[in-house]
């Protein structure tokens, strides 16, 4: 009796050449499941572009050409090498980008409406609708379904919903709005309003204001305005949140402001990143980074060697993360990787090393860029957003 070779060769048998034409055309969540299968197909995934770590930062990039809200993934640890796709939630079209928070996407579909999804998962959790803010009537989402491009300037999370269902999502809207809504209620709660006059204009001008960012840290939620005034909401009763100002007058630096960002260290540290432009060189940028003492309700400049205790920061439409190169060795350590932001100065325009993906050292002041450089559009409508999964 012929003896049948086929009965020996289990699965984990299969050529690496032949799982990596597999891997190549499944989309995220599939690529990351063979890698859970076994150890030889975790080291063929490897090899392909799968990270073998569940914080390995994400790149999710909208899809030029294609249909709005398609997107590819990318890990930033082999950012040229492999892209993948993830499908869009089942009866959603025209998807875009408007944050990412503890391994979730924050995205708004074609009626405007706000809703959580987990590439890694394909789990989707809605958030309340649109018309739930108040500023916003039905007839106006008819006239423009596609308002989610620049009506959302970022929306953040207190936790991740894949763990806990107490969740409260922080929304920077309209017209320079900030809401809150509870994981399972119908509505968003308004909570401050900062009139400004054209958004066009430089905020040196006495009187205007917008809001920079915003994160959640030890319990609260906190935003940056762009001339440095920083606010905290306490949601942790059922009681309406009340604002309080932690640096009511901001630092007054104005001029040549770009952005500024929150960030949320794991040493416990709140700390304000200050982009502005270089006066000895107005085509690029420099970085300030201050720490926020909440206790104190004052700002201390810290030095460019020690501000980030060899971590890797990561901002932009994503809620700021740091993670250390010790268990990332590719990562650059006393970095800021950038994607550029929905909220930025129109001075932010005509600078290279601003739009698009960048890392950005603190001690050298030089900056590079992660992919091609976009064109403009990318500053007025951002394509990336980082992501890391919490998987």
């Amino acid at each position: 009796m012929a003896e049948d070779h086929r009965a020996s060769n289990g699965w984990s048998d299969l050529p690496w050449d032949l799982l990596d034409r597999i891997l190549q055309h499944l989309e995220l969540p599939e690529s990351l499941a063979v890698a859970a299968v076994c150890a030889p197909w975790r080291s063929a995934a490897v090899a392909s572009g799968v990270p073998p770590r569940s914080r390995t930062p994400w790149l999710a990039s909208r899809v030029l050409g294609e249909a709005r809200g398609s997107s590819t993934f990318r890990n930033l640890l082999d950012a040229g090498k492999t892209h993948y796709k993830a499908s869009l939630p089942q009866g959603r079209r025209h998807l875009t980008w408007c944050g990412a928070s503890h391994g979730w996407l924050v995205a708004s579909d074609e009626l405007s409406s706000l809703l959580l999804c987990n590439p890694f998962t394909l789990a989707v959790i809605p958030l309340p609708p649109t018309t739930a803010l108040g500023c916003v009537k039905e007839t106006d989402i008819i006239q423009c379904d596609y308002r989610g491009c620049w009506f959302y300037m970022k929306v953040v999370l207190s936790c991740d919903p894949s763990h806990r269902d107490d969740y409260i999502a922080m929304a920077i809207y309209g017209n320079n709005q900030v809401a809150f809504a509870r994981a399972g209620e119908s509505t968003w709660q308004l909570v401050s309003e900062m009139p400004c006059q054209n958004k066009n204009r430089t905020f040196s001008e006495k009187g205007m204001d917008l809001y920079a960012d915003c994160v959640s840290h030890n319990g609260r939620f906190y935003a940056v305005t762009m001339c440095g005034a920083v606010e905290a909401w306490d949601l942790s009763t059922e009681e309406e949140p009340s604002r309080e100002a932690i640096i009511a007058a901001g630092d007054g630096r104005y001029w040549s402001v770009l952005t500024r960002f929150l960030v949320s260290t794991p040493w416990g540290a709140l700390l304000q990143i200050r982009t502005q432009r270089r006066r000895d060189h107005r085509g690029k940028i420099k970085v300030v980074v201050l720490q926020v003492d909440v206790e104190e309700r004052r700002l201390i400049r810290l030095s460019p060697a020690t501000s980030f205790q060899d971590q890797a920061v990561f901002v932009g439409l994503n809620d700021s993360r740091c993670l250390h190169p010790r268990e990332f060795p590719e990562l650059r350590p006393n970095c800021i990787y950038f994607t550029t932001p929905s909220l930025t100065n129109a001075e932010c325009f005509g600078l290279d090393d601003w739009s698009g993906v960048v890392i950005y050292d603190l001690e050298s002041q030089t900056s590079d860029h992660v992919l091609p450089k976009p064109d403009h559009y990318s500053i007025l409508c951002p394509w990336h957003v980082w992501l890391i999964p919490n998987i």
